[in-house]
């Protein structure tokens, strides 16, 4: 068992290595709105990655973020309870990974805001993932910053949101 005080001494130490540090976005249709997926392998299990539009007037520009690992009858599971990765993949390197995931989004498509609320089957498990993340954006906060983010509890939501829109000469967009 991972307790959080343990993962949140490991992210202050910034020893652990992340599994990847470039990511390939490929975008998709569905019903007329762009989502975007990337993959990577984590000690040989698949993690998917997906960001899907947010279903509002700025739904381009809004994202739900999910990574998902594989269950034992190889459906994509976001619960970590019934992934056959548990165990087998470091949770650590995997946060780390999806943190680079994420920052790698923003700076490729510059998105309005991005909810990273961390989903379970299992309340508490939805708990523990939510503490976490937002231990590691506190840990972040100068890279978030230096993005042009910044991270925003909403009630039980976490989200990454854009501070302001500025052009390569750091004019801002109206």
């Amino acid at each position: 068992m991972i307790l959080l005080r343990d993962l949140l001494a490991e992210i202050t130490l910034g020893h652990v290595e992340p599994y990847a540090r470039q990511f390939t976005w490929t975008p998709f249709q569905v019903m007329g709105q762009t989502y975007f997926k990337c993959s990577i392998e984590a000690d040989g299990h698949p993690v998917e990655m997906n960001m899907s539009p947010v279903n509002t007037q700025h739904a381009e520009r809004e994202y739900i973020f999910v990574f998902r690992t594989r269950d034992k009858w190889g459906a994509s599971t976001h619960s970590h309870e019934s992934s056959v990765a548990k165990g087998h993949v470091d949770y650590l390197r995997l946060i780390l990974t999806v943190g680079e995931a994420i920052l790698d989004f923003c700076a490729q498509h510059a998105p309005e805001a991005i909810d990273i609320t961390g989903g379970d089957k299992n309340p508490e498990s939805e708990r523990k993932k939510n503490r976490i993340y937002a231990a590691l954006l506190q840990h972040n906060a100068s890279r978030l910053m230096q993005a042009g983010y910044t991270s925003l509890r909403s009630g039980d939501s976490l989200w990454i949101v854009r501070k302001q829109d500025a052009d390569a000469t750091g004019v801002v967009d109206d």
